[in-house]
Order: C-alpha cells, then structure tokens, then sequence
C-alpha cells in the first residue's frame, strides 16, 4: 500500500502552494484532537458540541486582542459623557463620524417584509435608519439595481444630516414607522 501511495504521489503530485498544504495539515491535526469526533462508515462525523463550545471559547479568550470593540470606553468616561451630551444637543452630530452599515428586516401582518438600511454610530453605538424598502409577498427575486439604489439612497441619508440616532436599532425602526 506504502509503494503505490508513492506511485500515486509521483505520477501526479500536488501542485497546491504550501500554505494550502499547511492549512489542510493544520486542520487534520485540529481534527484529529477533538476527543469526542466520530466518523461513520458513510463519511457522517459527529463530536460532542460541549467540546466544540469548550474550544470555541478557549479560541476566543486566546485571540480576543485582535478584536476592536468600537463600543468599549478606552478613553474616559467624561470623553463618552462629551460625545454624548453632543449628540443630544445636535442630533445630527453622529452623521460625520464613522458608521457601520446594519441591515435589519421586519415581517409584517400581512406576509410583506420591510429591508431597513441602518447606520450604527462607531463611537456611540447608537442607530439611525437611513433608508427602507418594502417587499411584497408576490416579490420572488429582487432586481439586480436594488442593491444599487440602496447604496445611494444610504449616502444621500448620511450627506442629509437628518438622520435621528437611537439606542437599540428596533428603536430606531419604530420611530422611521412612525413617520410614514
């Protein structure tokens, strides 16, 4: 068996680059740590998922410093109070600092589903709706421009500087609801 795996490699060797090799041979070797993994004769594998969670949060406790958390005080406390008593004085304070796009769906009564387009503050965390699109049950695949339309529709919000921040994005839909 040994002589006609090198037969096999010889003939046809693996022309992959290194780091795909590496890669592989690292997840063979994770693989093969995990104590409660079972493989059937069919291929079907199944591992006790309290281990994987054990090893999940061991990973995550190891690699945690690579992680920013926009939303954690790493100045002081009066530097948060600051940028917060601002965006209550000028509601539209938020608008020129960084912000993470956050896409939220709601189902309505009557089957239609809503497509908000939310902004998240980076230093805030607080959440503004910039645009919304209303999908119909009938509607089976969306156009290829929606998409589009939606990205100008997000930049017109933000250059507007109308925008109203809340703190939890649900807050944030209800009130943009309210509106209409």
């Amino acid at each position: 068996m040994i002589n006609l795996h090198h037969l096999i490699s010889r003939l046809f060797p693996d022309r992959r680059p290194e780091w795909v090799k590496a890669r592989e041979r690292e997840f063979i070797q994770a693989a093969n740590s995990l104590k409660t993994l079972s493989v059937t004769n069919r291929g079907g594998m199944s591992i006790d998922p309290e281990e994987l969670r054990e090893q999940i949060v061991a990973a995550r406790e190891q690699l945690k410093h690579f992680v920013h958390n926009p939303r954690a005080h790493s100045g002081s406390c009066q530097a948060v109070a600051a940028a917060e008593v601002v965006q209550e004085a000028d509601p539209s304070a938020e608008g020129g600092l960084d912000c993470i796009e956050v896409v939220a769906w709601r189902r309505l009564p009557s089957g239609a589903a809503v497509r908000y387009a939310c902004l998240e503050s980076a230093s805030t965390g607080r959440f503004a709706v910039a645009t919304a699109r209303l999908f119909s049950g009938n509607e089976h695949s969306l156009p290829s421009w929606v998409d589009s339309n939606t990205d100008m529709q997000v930049a017109n919000a933000i250059q507007s500087a109308e925008l109203r921040w809340f703190s939890t994005v649900s807050d944030a839909m209800d009130a943009w609801n309210a509106e209409l």
